[in-house]
């Protein structure tokens, strides 16, 4: 029985029948948020160390522990990145996520989110970053897949098409 098992165990022991599935539930539900091991992975016998570009930076991951994760790949950048296209006041970020499927195949995918008059940096950036992927973790586990692409205007996240 690994932590998160043992958690749950010792949640469920101290609540009433009455409360027991009200509270299952919404345990189950609870989004893990930036860590660096994957319950994910881990429970589906994979490597459980979460793999970034930039190992210096925070963590900003996502997971639900049973179906998918999601990793930013990196510190956002400038879009477009020509310079000949001059200051946009946008950046671009890029996640990485795996989500299981009914075949037994695991595959990393790649979804870029172009960040429409994002905080420049420091903390402001790393809690906008923190938001979006808050926004894709909640459509990653309603759906099988992500886009390619999305933008994020500071408040919704629209699929690009």
């Amino acid at each position: 029985m690994g932590i998160p098992e043992m958690r749950l165990q010792m949640i469920q022991e101290n609540v009433s029948d009455s409360n027991q599935s009200e509270r299952s539930s919404r345990t189950r539900k609870r989004l893990l948020k930036n860590f660096e091991i994957c319950q994910h992975c881990e429970k589906k016998g994979r490597s459980p160390v979460v793999e970034r570009l930039n190992e210096a930076g925070p963590v900003i991951s996502r997971s639900d522990g049973e179906s998918f994760h999601l990793v930013l790949g990196d510190r956002p950048i400038s879009f477009p990145a020509e310079k000949s296209s001059g200051k946009t006041g946008m950046m671009s970020a890029g996640f990485w996520y795996v989500k299981d499927r009914d075949d037994s195949a695991t595959h990393t995918e790649t979804v870029v989110v172009i960040l429409r008059d994002p905080p420049e940096r420091g903390v402001a950036l790393m809690r906008h970053l923190e938001s979006v992927a808050d926004k894709l973790a909640e459509k990653l586990g309603k759906a099988d897949a992500l886009a390619t692409l999305y933008e994020y205007d500071n408040h919704s996240l629209h699929r690009v098409s």
